[in-house]
């Protein structure tokens, strides 16, 4: 059975992609560490950064301020994504995406979204429902950043939200992979927290899943989704995010590739500050060797983002009737 999708969607997929049809981002939108900084060294930061890993990676997120100061940073081989986050207002007051894509020159728009499945979600499922249809009219693709959340154990370092991680994101995926949202690429935290997996955990910790069913977690999360899906660094360190993509590819996870994200940038922020471009640079040294590693992971077990869908010959390309 083959799938529809709008040759400009499909031609800025692509375009993110790399020549085996898998992803590997770099977020630079939601960079907590980045608050530290003035405007002025946020700016000058950001560009450093895309300048050293832009060509070992295939895109680029940015804020929408960012987009418009940084004009080369998609040209050096990886292509670019914005992030468009109303949640400075009131969802219903959120500009529209057709006003929003106009200012911005992407191959996608991204949408963070925190997410507890067992919460009433009418509201914010149609939020979403209307983005993904302004979205499929201006030709994008939609790219959804999920963080799944439960009211009952907020804090997600902790065994007590590591239990039911697992079933929060299965009972999301279940939902946001419907085809009336028309999302295109689930960007998602690994379903469990590596912490608390067996041959993964600190000494003084007790595991709360064994290594198979890990495994099997993995394996069930990556069933359920119907569309392209990749996994964010999130909290993770490069060290532990490397070990967790790696064994999420040998647990049969059919992931398209993965972000580059949040705490990754902590310590590159740190030397920033500390001795500015100089000490920045040192840091990416770094960064660019342990991309180089996560690359050859990706490399054995990443999966082209048209696989989900049965190959490229099963896509049925048409194109966009609809205009904003």
């Amino acid at each position: 059975m083959t799938t529809q999708l709008s040759q400009g969607k499909f031609t800025n997929l692509q375009e993110l992609a790399d020549t085996e049809g898998t992803f590997n981002f770099l977020g630079l939108a939601q960079n907590k560490a980045a608050v530290q900084l003035t405007a002025k060294q946020q700016i000058e930061f950001t560009q450093l950064v895309a300048d050293a890993l832009a060509a070992t990676t295939t895109g680029t997120i940015l804020t929408a301020t960012d987009n418009k100061q940084l004009h080369q940073v998609h040209q050096k081989q990886a292509g670019l994504i914005t992030l468009y986050d109303p949640h400075a207002k009131a969802q219903s007051q959120a500009p529209s995406l057709g006003r929003f894509v106009h200012t911005t020159h992407s191959n996608a728009v991204l949408l963070p979204l925190t997410y507890n499945p067992h919460a009433d979600n009418d509201q914010k499922l149609a939020f979403v429902e209307r983005v993904g249809a302004e979205a499929l009219a201006a030709d994008l693709p939609l790219i959804i950043s999920l963080t799944t959340t439960d009211e009952t154990a907020t804090d997600k370092t902790q065994s007590e939200f590591a239990k039911k991680q697992p079933q929060l994101v299965l009972d999301t995926l279940k939902e946001l992979t419907k085809p009336r949202y028309h999302i295109d690429i689930l960007q998602i935290e690994t379903p469990l927290n590596f912490d608390f997996v067996e041959g993964f955990t600190s000494q003084d910790v007790v595991p709360v899943y064994s290594r198979r069913e890990a495994a099997k977690l993995l394996k069930e999360a990556s069933d359920i989704t119907t569309i392209p899906f990749i996994y964010r660094s999130g909290l993770n360190t490069m060290t532990s995010f490397q070990a967790a993509v790696k064994f999420a590819g040998q647990a049969g996870a059919k992931f398209a590739g993965i972000t580059l994200d949040e705490s990754l940038w902590e310590t590159a922020v740190t030397e920033y500050l500390a001795s500015g471009e100089s000490g920045l640079n040192h840091e990416l040294q770094h960064l660019q060797a342990d991309v180089q590693t996560l690359n050859a992971t990706l490399e054995n077990y990443a999966t082209p983002w048209y696989d989900r869908f049965g190959g490229l010959k099963q896509l049925d390309l048409f194109t966009n009737p609809f205009q904003l």
